[in-house]
């Protein structure tokens, strides 16, 4: 026994026997065998520090809502434009079936303006110098046989002129006719107070015993409109020159001459 105590080896390196292996300090780090950990620990953490993975499956859930929600978008924005698309195609064949109603309906009908001509002229003034008023009555027509014509009044609307001068202004008092209707228009030109009347003019308004002929001149404009029924279908502007002569100015005023030309635009 006492040999298997301690023995030398080559190497200088002393043997311990079993029962010195048995005696040696038990605090020595050893390395822990591979694989095999030597301990379990358990780590405390506070609740607000864990941060929760959620498991896969849940993960799968969402992606699949968020999915549906993107196509459920698309699919939104798709009727969104079929529907504005489809509204806008509609107003397009609405638009090309009126205008195409319309131009139908006026060629059929071939609207014409109505026709003028000036039957009487009657003249006052107070004195020699004074600014004189001009009573005109125009005989008006409606040529169109299944279309009514309104011309609405307007203020200055009426113009007289003698050549180049001009003797005054009037209010177009309007017209409505049915078809085929003739009416008279009264219109009253009153002279312009700044200027004086024209030399030849005034000889023909003062002078009773001399019948001195004046050749005139009136214009109207008035806004136009042509009716079917209750349907007003077309506007247009209405220009109306007539070119006339009278006997004279004085008591007796006779139209020796007249011509009436209108015009829509």
């Amino acid at each position: 026994m006492e040999d298997e105590r301690v023995v030398a080896s080559s190497a200088g390196n002393r043997l311990l026997s079993p029962t010195s292996h048995a005696a040696a300090p038990t605090n020595m780090n050893l390395p822990p065998p591979p694989g095999h950990p030597l301990a379990t620990y358990v780590v405390q953490v506070p609740k607000d520090q864990i941060y929760r993975v959620p498991p896969p499956e849940n993960d799968g859930i969402v992606n699949r809502y968020r999915e549906e929600a993107k196509a459920k978008g698309k699919k939104g924005k798709g009727n969104f434009c079929n529907f504005f698309l489809w509204f806008v195609i509609v107003l397009l064949l609405l638009g090309v079936i009126i205008c195409g109603t319309l131009t139908s309906i006026y060629f059929i009908f071939s609207p014409k303006p109505p026709s003028f001509a000036v039957t009487k002229l009657h003249v006052k003034q107070q004195k020699q110098g004074s600014s004189p008023t001009y009573d005109v009555t125009l005989k008006a027509k409606n040529p169109n046989e299944k279309m009514g014509v309104q011309c609405k009044s307007d203020k200055d609307g009426a113009i007289l002129d003698f050549w180049i001068k001009n003797l005054g202004f009037g209010d177009f008092p309007g017209l409505k006719q049915e078809a085929g209707v003739s009416s008279n228009v009264n219109i009253k030109i009153h002279g312009l107070k700044s200027k004086t009347v024209p030399l030849n003019v005034q000889k023909s308004i003062s002078d009773k015993k001399t019948k001195r002929q004046i050749s005139l001149k009136l214009k109207l404009e008035c806004p136009l409109v042509f009716n079917v029924w209750i349907l007003k279908l077309w506007k247009r502007d209405l220009d109306v020159n007539c070119d006339f002569r009278v006997s004279t100015l004085a008591q007796g005023t006779k139209i020796l001459y007249q011509k009436c030309t209108t015009k829509m635009s």
